[in-house]
């Protein structure tokens, strides 16, 4: 039995916060392909794990869709000066963002926002992040959720 281990790749963070996917993860999704620029979005699942999702997807699951709702009406809410909401509330716009993917040369090409890169602690042109294959998606994870992902002992975990 071969062993199921994510494939993981480190990639630079341009100056311009655009990290170029592997080929080898663009070859297990169907999604990011052709010659023009993909829609996408990434779902932030923690401060260093993010997922990136096709427009279709995001636009059939009963689950995103919700999310999607809750998204709207936080961004629709009004309130007074002196009311201030949850902060987790508040943020939850950050939590799915729509992205844009461009095509080759030199190859497909993710920009991240300004937001996401500072929630994720990436700095333009000097940081680097880990992209895997989990679950039948791209995840874009900082080189430290990476690290702490490997911190717990191993006798803790069988």
């Amino acid at each position: 039995m071969q062993d199921a281990i994510p494939e993981t790749s480190i990639v630079a963070v341009g100056k311009d916060l655009r990290i170029k996917l592997p080929e080898s993860l663009l070859r297990q999704v169907n999604w990011i392909v052709g010659k023009q620029p993909v829609n996408g979005y990434l779902l932030v699942g923690s401060l260093g794990r993010c997922r990136l999702l096709p427009t279709t997807e995001v636009d059939n699951d009963p689950n995103l869709q919700a999310l999607r709702t809750r998204i709207a009406a936080e961004l629709s809410t009004a309130s007074s000066a002196l009311e201030f909401r949850d902060e987790a509330a508040v943020a939850l716009p950050l939590r799915l963002v729509q992205v844009r993917i461009t095509p080759p040369p030199p190859g497909w090409r993710l920009a991240l926002s300004g937001p996401i890169a500072a929630i994720m602690q990436i700095r333009p042109g000097e940081s680097e992040i880990a992209t895997l294959f989990v679950q039948g998606y791209i995840e874009l994870w900082t080189i430290e959720m990476l690290r702490s992902s490997v911190s717990t002992p191993l006798a803790d975990i069988i």
